[in-house]
């Protein structure tokens, strides 16, 4: 086993992990021995290991750190540390504007080619990349906001596509909801670049921050009666930046953004990760609670649902 590609392997799922608002991991006795005879520390030896990873891109410098220790069983927490170092120019301050009078449509078409034709958005693309706009109903009662675009959806220039997609279709189909029933948008309009040859990178609350005014444009004109963050990154743009909170503390609990109430709970593609019967109730329940709120009728079949 290459040691190198196996700790930074680690590193990446831990700062996924630390995204998603965990903090904390637990190692069986069994893995601890396997993780003590891998770096050769020995039973009841304590050892440092500090991977450093750098990957350098065109805006900016992400610095990874992830100081993994070794000990007694009784000591099994995993931490990752993750910094972000810019070396080049910011971004621009985020975009002011006004959106001109006229109907849903006339003002969505409007918002919808400002920032498809956005110089910064544009700028910021993989190669072949496309700007991911927000769809769906304009009248709809939920709007459901995502993190960044993942790979799928950068290339279809759609919300919610690949497997996070069809897990959340599955979710609508549950309450009895369909696609084109909801609104669909994501705190970020592209995919945020990075030189790993796989997954994706959290955006950074700069690129948060100047995406939420093409976010919040959408909110105004579709006027749902509920907002659903998905994910910690959905719940940092829209509540606003706050070391301390921790998205399993604030899941499934109602906040307010822009006038309306909105629901915290896992993104879809959290529970590709972490597909326990535990983890898929949680998220239904906070979905029930957003039924409810809608005054859905609900059944006794959909209450004791499972994903």
């Amino acid at each position: 086993m290459n040691l190198a590609l196996a700790t930074q392997a680690v590193l990446e799922e831990l700062s996924r992990m630390r995204s998603e608002g965990v903090n904390r991991i637990y190692i069986q006795d069994h893995t601890l021995k396997d993780l003590e005879d891998l770096l050769g520390t020995g039973s009841g030896i304590e050892k440092s290991y500090e991977t450093q990873v750098e990957v350098s891109q065109s805006n900016e410098r992400v610095k990874a750190i992830a100081p993994l220790t070794v000990a007694e069983p009784a000591s099994t927490e995993v931490k990752a540390q993750v910094k972000v170092e810019k070396t080049t120019p910011t971004l621009p301050p985020p975009p002011s504007f006004e959106i001109p009078d006229g109907n849903k449509e006339e003002k969505w078409e409007w918002l919808r080619k400002k920032v498809l034709e956005c110089e910064t958005c544009n700028a910021e693309l993989n190669p072949s990349g496309k700007v991911v706009f927000g769809e769906g109903n304009l009248d709809a009662e939920l709007f459901l906001c995502g993190e960044a675009p993942g790979a799928e959806e950068e290339v279809a220039g759609s919300p919610f596509v690949g497997p996070a997609g069809e897990l959340l279709v599955k979710i609508l189909s549950a309450m009895g909801l369909s696609r084109e029933k909801v609104y669909l948008g994501n705190i970020l309009n592209w995919r945020p670049r990075h030189n790993q040859a796989y997954g994706n990178r959290p955006p950074s609350r700069e690129e948060m921050d100047f995406c939420l005014p093409y976010l919040k444009a959408q909110l105004e004109i579709v006027q749902p009666k509920i907002v659903m963050a998905l994910g910690k990154t959905a719940t940092d743009g829209l509540l606003g930046h706050d070391p301390k909170r921790r998205l399993s503390q604030v899941r499934g609990s109602w906040h307010e953004v822009l006038g309306l109430p909105m629901m915290i709970t896992y993104h879809p593609s959290y529970l590709l990760h972490n597909p326990s019967k535990t983890s898929k109730r949680k998220v239904w329940e906070d979905f029930l609670l957003v039924m409810e709120k809608l005054q859905m009728s609900v059944s006794e079949k959909q209450r004791a649902f499972f994903l």
